[in-house]
């Protein structure tokens, strides 16, 4: 009997003592995670670029395991067998099939290269090939004055026309939705005979919806072989990845990408594309993981606007494109009243007077920016 009731004492400390070392690992992550908090109280907040900060928490690279490919498998070191092209097409039909619901005609062609700015300069490239001729361009993005730098040095006969829609241009560019307003552009919209889709905030994680918000774009894609899409991987919330890929239904249009990217690359970052397709694979393809990004990001929105209005700030968003709040103050306001970076308008074809606040900054970073908005 004395033995019975000796195991049951030994039972109940036990119990107490795994309860009691319990509440102390959160005493000591609480005291961590306060400390870490009072050092950001100084610190200037950075909210003026795209990275998904956020979503690095949610995905560790240490998670993305690389075993070597197999045409049966998603992921892995691409360079150690001939099927790189395969699984990264198979992959792309996939994306488009599980992000927009599209599926695309069957004689689409792919090409891969490191972002959207190198597929947009590629097919720049691969334009002024086909048409034998000096080439124009209108864009309604900051990506004007990017790729205006990067091309300046490598095509001598391109024409820029600064003027959006200027109806002179062969070639627009358009971001649909936009970056930050989440305007939505329609082909029939446009008066430039051949046309360039950037659509790398038309993401679930981005709009919320599972399908496309551009459905007038794949139908026209369908119909004209003058519209060119091209999208990321690069912001899977893996930092330092760069992968992108432009499709096209024209074969000459492919093959002068093709040419340009071998002549920058040699041949496409490999390694990048393996990250970036082992995350679609592992988080990407899954609709409600997705859905849980962006309705983290719609809270924050709304804590965002519901604490703006404290501060007499104005939100410009025409409609609400996760992760962009865009609005009336500049960025030396933001600096001097919040210690926070944002980015100026003038990126934005508008002026400095109002700038773009991003709502990816990790969860310790939020928790800090929210503590100074409310006060």
């Amino acid at each position: 009997m004395t033995f019975k009731y000796n195991i049951y004492i030994v039972i109940f400390f036990s119990v107490l003592l795994l309860v009691c070392l319990y509440f102390l690992h959160f005493l000591i992550l609480e005291k961590l995670r306060n400390g870490k908090n009072k050092n950001k109280k100084n610190e200037t907040i950075i909210s003026n670029i795209a990275e998904p900060y956020f979503i690095e928490e949610r995905i560790s690279p240490l998670t993305v395991s690389l075993t070597p490919d197999n045409i049966g498998e998603n992921g892995g070191l691409a360079y150690l067998n001939d099927n790189t092209d395969e699984l990264n097409n198979k992959m792309v039909h996939e994306y488009f099939q599980i992000e927009h619901e599209i599926i695309l005609p069957k004689d689409t062609q792919i090409i891969f290269g490191s972002g959207t700015s190198m597929m947009v300069i590629a097919l720049y490239y691969a334009l002024q090939k086909k048409l034998d001729k000096s080439i124009s361009i209108t864009t309604n993005t900051h990506i004007f004055y990017i790729l205006h730098k990067k091309l300046s040095k490598l095509l001598k006969n391109i024409d820029w026309s600064h003027e959006y829609n200027d109806s002179y241009a062969d070639l627009a560019v358009v971001v649909s939705p936009s970056n930050p307003l989440g305007i939505i552009t329609e082909p029939k919209q446009i008066s430039q005979p051949y046309m360039l889709y950037d659509v790398v905030y038309d993401k679930i994680t981005f709009t919320g919806e599972n399908k496309t918000v551009n459905p007038e774009l794949y139908k026209e894609f369908e119909r004209n072989k003058k519209i060119f899409i091209t999208t990321s991987f690069s912001k899977l919330g893996i930092p330092g990845v760069r992968c992108g890929f432009l499709i096209t239904r024209d074969p000459e249009i492919a093959e002068y990408c093709k040419e340009y990217i071998n002549i920058t690359l040699v041949r496409y970052s490999s390694a990048a594309m393996t990250i970036g397709r082992t995350a679609f694979y592992k988080y990407y393809n899954n609709v409600n993981w997705q859905l849980t990004n962006f309705h983290i990001l719609k809270k924050r929105c709304n804590e965002f606007i519901k604490a703006s209005k404290k501060h007499n700030i104005q939100i410009l968003n025409k409609t609400f494109l996760a992760p962009f709040i865009y609005t009336d103050k500049s960025v030396d306001w933001w600096m001097t009243n919040f210690n926070v970076e944002t980015r100026k308008g003038s990126d934005f074809n508008d002026t400095d007077e109002c700038s773009r606040f991003n709502l990816m900054i990790t969860d310790e970073w939020w928790d800090e920016f929210m503590r100074r908005f409310q006060m």
